[in-house]
């Protein structure tokens, strides 16, 4: 059986913990990258079943980074859900036309995380990816709120040790040298022209 694994894609390392210890419940392998130069990286080394990318990062932005992903061959047909507090139509606009599947609000329930997966991946997946049923509010408690709105709360011991047993973090140097020799040239052209100052 092919390793079932979602990479998260996001510079806060609160929510690449929460994200991590979420899928991880669900029975997905996390991956996770701290900016858009290493989430390509990761994404051509590992070819994850899905991707979470947060929108608003530095250097490379969620929108240029999922530019980038549905540019590369080896990623193009990876599933892409945003993961964001920016809701406005036009950043949706932009995301689904350059290729996103999708998209869950911060803040966001575990339920939502599950409830988006099993849309984008389907049942079939969400079965083998874990045999254990979703959480109901009970069997909850530990890790969310006894709230209404049941969001997630983060406390000092999750995951500690998902972000630091996570793969070294890569360079954009080295992510070169794994692209195919095309992949590779598409690839520099897109960052050159994402990066260009504007005038």
């Amino acid at each position: 059986m092919n390793e079932l694994s979602i990479l998260i894609i996001d510079d806060d390392v609160w929510m690449q913990r929460i994200l991590s210890k979420i899928v991880t419940s669900f029975g997905f392998k996390p991956y996770v990258a701290a900016n858009g130069f290493d989430g390509i990286g990761l994404a051509v080394e590992h070819h994850p079943t899905l991707i979470m990318l947060d929108v608003l990062m530095a250097d490379l932005s969620g929108h240029q980074t999922l530019k980038v992903l549905k540019t590369i061959k080896h990623t193009r047909d990876i599933p892409i859900i945003m993961v964001t507090a920016i809701s406005d139509i036009e950043n949706i606009g932009t995301a689904i036309r350059s290729g996103a599947i999708g998209f869950i609000g911060k803040p966001f329930t575990r339920a939502t995380i599950f409830e988006k997966l099993r849309d984008v991946l389907g049942k079939d997946i969400i079965s083998q990816a874990s045999s254990i049923k979703f959480p109901t509010d009970k069997d909850n408690n530990e890790e969310t709120d006894s709230s209404e709105n049941n969001v997630y709360i983060p406390k000092e011991h999750d995951a500690p040790d998902l972000v630091k047993n996570t793969p070294a973090t890569l360079s954009p140097g080295s992510i070169s040298q794994r692209y195919k020799e095309d992949d590779r040239r598409n690839l520099d052209a897109i960052k050159e022209l994402l990066l260009k100052p504007k005038s």
